[in-house]
């Protein structure tokens, strides 16, 4: 059970807290003024009317009757309303920007007059409490000073003594309060500390101490006992030492003051004191207070009660509150008898506590009566005990349920007490328990006597709701249409029971909002129905939807000026609408757009009207009865071009538009609802009316594309009736304006939307919207430093951000991006914040505060579900890469293909962590990745190009670190890879498998360089078949690498091929001569000869290759170090003709060097 905080303690100096609120009230622009009502009018019959409606189904045609004939305009007509249209609608727009105005000045200065005026107010206040402070230490000084020289003076000791007290108590009070302030402040830090050692410990909460205040006190008690507020000072000695905490010193001094003799007050130091465990029975009984008559006896018992039922000490409690409620007249009778009830019912004293509880009732209503509503608080909470009371079944406490329980002690006890107005709350308090345990039926049975016995009783609508409520629980459809019935019919105006309670206004207000709520629950459920219906596609949503308006048309019938009535109203217009009466829904929903009673739904009723009747125009289009002629086109009209009659629902429906557009100008649809309307009037060659509602979709509208619509529109219409001037005027006309929207503006058109309906930024979005981009980002600035915490102050700076980039002041962009994820962290626009600050600092190459902003993004958890993040986290990634922290920009590759969910972008950036690590000297690193990226995607058939180069840089890697024969492995893996996934020839991917080949060749090319002839006879010839074999080796290696088709690494493999052949003559030239052929004999130029046709052969063969590296490296247009390489070899063996070309690098550098 809830314990109720009692009344503040009564201290007793006087104490005052002064508080300060200020509250801004939100900018908004007063509501222009809406065109008179127009279009279809209410007729009799309807709901509302107070008249029967004419025969069922029938529909008025009178709302679409043809309307009278017009007089014919003359030139002058037609001026003079031109003249009137174009200076109303400038003393409007003056209007409407000098209202705004008024409202943001008004605004702004009162927030300008309101702060300055908190400073004023906080400054005197300070200077109040500093003189206050001055003057309280300077009484105690004073008081100190009297009380040494007259420290037993009969008549001012004890009076100085009690002040002195209160001073201290003020001076202690005010420390604790700032102590406690501190504390708070500490607490605070303490817990906004990010990194805490395990032995540190929260600051410990401030104690207050009151020992000055009371010994003074207790001084003034002891040597003064007849002191004229003797009573006052031991009642604030109580006080204190219950604040405290000392709960004991505080009970016995209250009992000191009301039960003198009995216990005595105890000492300063706490001694003295009696424990609450030696109470005993009528401990309590025939105290006597120390004075007579004082006025704190009651308030103190009633104090020393609730120390005791706080420490669960019932007894004593119960004695405590029974003598604080002796006092029948004194201002706490009530609260000493609710406390009473409560405490027997914890004492399990059922029958006392119920017939304590019901005293209660009776005592807060009879003091309503008498005009003190203090008690009306609990009384309701004391009905529900009192029910809670009877549904106990052993009031006797014997462990057996009694004879008469719940409902049937009820009506033993309350039957006879019908007359009294609580005794039916009573009933329904104890069904609702039932009902709460679900015993609806037990609970219907007590709601339906009490129904029966007191009909008329003030609480009878709701025991009739409650029943409806149990039988809707019970599923039970007959008796609740029964309930609701009875809801819907008996409270009635004009009823026994409205006859009975119309005195009692609450009563009557509460019943007429459950039997409205009774007579539209039909409705609202057959509604509902038929929107689930609809949902599901179900046919009989129509015919359900016939029925809801039924019932919404009998409910209207009946209230047709509620506060629901409105919003029913429009229920009814939607249901007409789903139920196929078109016209009719149209009628309900201009009710509802033009009623003077509430605007809530006005814009969808506007709505309303022009669907029903957009889908009336559609339906008499498929019955034949109406052709809409398509817009006029030059060749696809035919002479002449009069105006032609327009069909009176087509009149209506252009109406509709119109009072939409007036009604919501800013809506999203108004330009082409505007030129929807306009393009009525031309479709009936209306010429001058449709150029007039176009002129004003394209003045109005001029950055939507409608605009452009309405302008070819126009000139449509000039260029079919001849009048090419005036074509060509517009065509000029629609140019300057520029109309439609930019593609770079799409992404912010619907945020600049929201801030235009906003009213404090108004002015701001018309100068962006107008292109004044500099203009308004300052604006949006100075708005959001004008007030900081307005609910749309991070919008204000990410449009001015948009602003400034449309401008290309980049570097102010950055800065107010800045502005928005640093000052509105949880704003939505504060990832794209961070996204925008980063590529803008790309654009100033701040690459290292670009990689910030985009790590922000991408780590911070206030951002982890932005549609960014990932995004930041790749840009993040490149960059570091471009910055050369590859170790860095690797993890966070590998972190981007953990979180992406597109298995592409997972594959892509997985490779590339690995392949920035190729960049760098940790080669075993840079061969795990690549490794892992295998593990993962090598399987996936789309990733087989990257794959086979994962193939490629692994043996790169291994190579590096000097193990040939993992790094040949891994490049005949990466050529059988290529070879398995089937990739195609002279596609960039059969680069890798050239490299691949063309770095095994080169470990052949190696073996060749590194051998070396030697030996002579057989052993020599053993030795130049070992030559000969690796130059074939070799040789056939390169071969290897053509099929793949790549220029670049066919002309290398032909250059080292080539190179190959070169080096094997320049071996065979070098070896060594038989020892038994003596220098330059015959038989040793004869061996040399042999020699030198041998090896020329070899030499012959490499300056093929190097010609034909060279031919075809011109050929395919491909300049590469193995080109230069050839042309440098052969120039060697031919000059003339492979001429070496001067570097153009070099000759800079000779050039600068000069310098």
């Amino acid at each position: 059970m809830t314990r109720l905080s009692l009344r503040p303690w009564l201290l007793a100096p006087a104490l005052w807290a002064l508080s300060l609120a200020t509250s801004a009230p939100a900018a908004a622009l007063p509501r222009g003024e809406l065109p008179p009502p127009s279009g279809w009018q209410g007729i009799l019959g309807e709901p509302g009317s107070g008249t029967a409606r004419e025969p069922t189904g029938a529909v008025d045609r009178r709302a679409l009757s043809v309307p009278p004939a017009r007089l014919p305009r003359t030139a002058d007509d037609d001026k003079a309303l031109a003249d009137l249209e174009t200076i109303f609608a400038r003393y409007r727009r003056a209007a409407a920007v000098a209202a705004d105005t008024l409202a943001v000045v008004t605004v702004v200065e009162a927030e300008r007059g309101r702060g300055k005026l908190q400073k004023q107010l906080d400054a005197e206040i300070a200077a109040h409490k500093a003189k206050a402070l001055q003057l309280r230490e300077a009484a105690i000084a004073r008081y100190d000073g009297f009380l040494k020289q007259n420290p037993s003076d009969p008549s001012w000791t004890p009076e100085i003594l009690f002040r002195l007290a209160e001073l201290h108590f003020e001076a202690d009070n005010e420390r604790f309060q700032r102590a406690e302030s501190d504390y708070e402040k500490a607490l605070l830090a303490f817990e906004d500390r990010k990194e805490k050692k395990k032995s540190d410990v929260p600051p410990e909460p401030p104690k207050v101490d009151y020992s000055k205040s009371v010994a003074l006190l207790h001084d003034l008690n002891a040597r003064f006992p007849t002191y004229v507020h003797a009573d006052a000072a031991l009642y604030l000695m109580a006080i204190l030492r219950f604040e405290e905490e000392r709960f004991d010193e505080s009970r016995q001094t209250m009992l000191a003051l009301v039960c003198e003799g009995r216990y005595g007050v105890p000492g300063p130091d706490g001694s003295g004191v009696v424990p609450a465990r030696n109470f005993r029975a009528g401990d309590y009984n025939g105290c006597n207070p120390r004075k007579p008559g004082s006025k704190y006896v009651a308030e103190t018992w009633l104090r020393i009660g609730e120390i005791h039922y706080d420490l669960d000490e019932m007894r004593p409690a119960l004695e405590a509150y029974t003598e604080a409620a002796r006092d029948t007249q004194g201002p706490y009778f009530d609260e000493a008898t609710i406390r009473i009830a409560w405490t027997l019912y914890l004492q399990r004293d059922f029958p006392g506590a119920a017939a304590r509880l019901d005293e209660y009732v009776r005592l807060a209503e009879s003091m309503k009566a008498a005009g003190d509503d203090s008690a009306m608080a609990l009384r309701d909470d004391a009905i529900r005990y009192i029910a809670k009371c009877y549904i106990e079944d052993d009031w006797d406490l014997d462990g057996n349920p009694d004879p008469a329980v719940g409902f049937a002690r009820l009506e033993r006890d309350y039957k006879a007490r019908g007359g009294e107005k609580h005794v039916p709350e009573i009933y329904a308090a104890l069904g609702d328990l039932y009902a709460f345990q679900t015993d609806f039926k037990l609970a219907i049975k007590i709601w339906d006597s009490a129904l029966a016995r007191w009909p008329t009783a003030a609480a009878a609508p709701l025991l009739q709701k409650k029943i409806l409520d149990a039988q809707v629980a019970l599923g039970d459809k007959t008796g609740a249409r029964t309930a609701r019935d009875a809801l819907a019919n008996n409270y009635l105006r004009g009823t026994p029971w409205f006859y009975a309670n119309e005195a009692d206004t609450e009563a009557i207000d509460a019943a007429m909002k459950l039997v409205e709520e009774a007579l539209v629950a039909s409705a609202v459920e057959r509604h509902a129905y038929a929107q689930s219906l609809r949902a599901a596609g179900d046919p009989r949503a129509e015919e359900e939807y016939k029925k809801a308006a039924a019932a919404y048309a009998a409910y209207l019938l009946r209230y047709p000026d509620t506060p629901s009535s409105y919003q029913y109203r429009y229920d009814y217009a939607e249901s007409l609408y789903y139920s196929g009466q078109y016209l009719e829904a149209a009628r309900e929903y201009i009710t509802v757009r033009d009623s003077n009673t509430a605007a809530s739904r006005q814009v969808d009723a506007a709505e309303g009207v022009v669907f029903s009747l957009e889908a009336y125009v559609e339906d008499e289009q498929k019955a034949g009865k109406l052709t809409l002629p398509d817009m006029p086109k030059q060749d696809a009209v035919k002479p002449p071009f009069d105006p032609k009659p327009i069909p009176e629902a087509l009149v209506a429906l252009q109406s509709a538009y119109d009072k939409l557009v007036a009604i919501k100008p800013d809506a999203k649809a108004a330009g082409s609802l505007a030129f929807k309307s306009g393009a009525i009037s031309q479709r009936y060659m209306h010429w001058d009316e449709a150029e007039t509602r176009f002129t004003r979709v394209i003045d109005d509208y001029c950055g939507e594309n409608v605009a452009i619509n309405a302008g070819f529109s126009i000139i449509d219409g000039k260029v079919i009736r001849g009048d090419l001037k005036a074509a060509q005027e517009w065509t000029e006309k629609l140019l300057q304006k520029g109309c439609g929207d930019a593609e770079q503006s799409e992404k912010f058109a619907g945020d600049l939307k929201t801030l235009g309906n906003a009213v404090r930024f108004q002015e701001a979005n018309q100068l962006f919207e107008a292109g004044e981009f500099e203009a308004a980002a300052d604006r949006y600035t100075a708005l959001v430093d004008q007030a900081p915490k307005d609910p749309n102050a991070d919008r204000a700076l990410n449009n001015a951000a948009v602003a400034y980039e449309k401008i290309g002041r980049f570097g102010s962009a950055s800065k107010t991006y800045e502005r928005i994820y640093k000052q509105y962290p949880d704003s939505e626009f504060a990832d794209d914040a961070l996204l925008r600050s980063g590529l803008n600092h790309v654009r100033f190459f701040e690459f290292d505060d670009a990689v910030a902003s985009y790590l922000v993004l991408a780590q911070d958890e206030r951002y982890k579900a932005s549609e960014h993040r990932l995004l930041a986290l790749k840009n993040a990634a490149d960059l570091l890469d471009n910055l050369q922290q590859y170790k860095k920009s690797s993890d966070l590759f590998v972190r981007y293909a953990a979180q992406t969910t597109d298995p592409k972008e997972a594959a892509d950036a997985s490779f590339r962590a690995a392949s920035v690590l190729g960049k760098t000297d940790d080669h075993k690193a840079a061969e795990t990745a690549f490794a892992a990226f295998l593990a993962k995607f090598g399987a996936d058939p789309t990733q087989a190009a990257k794959s086979v180069e994962a193939h490629l840089r692994m043996g790169e890697a291994r190579a590096a670190r000097g193990d040939r024969k993992g790094a040949e492995t891994a490049y005949r893996e990466c050529v059988a890879l290529y070879t398995a996934r089937g990739l195609q020839a002279a596609s960039d991917a059969a680069d890798f498998p050239s490299e691949a080949q063309f770095l095994l060749s080169e470990y052949s090319l190696s073996d060749l360089l590194d051998f070396k002839l030697t030996g002579t006879g057989k052993k020599f010839a053993d030795s130049a078949k070992v030559l000969f074999d690796k130059v074939v080796a070799a040789s056939k290696s390169y071969d290897s690498v053509f099929p793949y088709r790549r220029i670049e690494w066919v002309l290398a493999a032909m250059f080292r091929r080539g190179y190959a052949f070169e080096v094997t003559a320049i071996k065979i030239r070098e070896a060594p001569v038989p020892r038994e052929l003596k220098e330059y004999s015959e038989p040793w130029f004869a061996y040399k000869d042999i020699v030198e046709t041998e090896a020329g052969k070899f030499e012959a063969k490499a300056i093929q290759l190097y010609e034909e590296t060279i031919k075809r490296g011109k050929e395919y247009g491909v300049a590469s170090e193995w080109t230069k390489k050839a042309l440098e070899r052969m120039n060697i063996y031919k000059p003339d003709q492979y001429p070496l070309l001067h570097d153009a690098s070099v000759d800079l550098q000779v050039e600068d060097r000069r310098r």
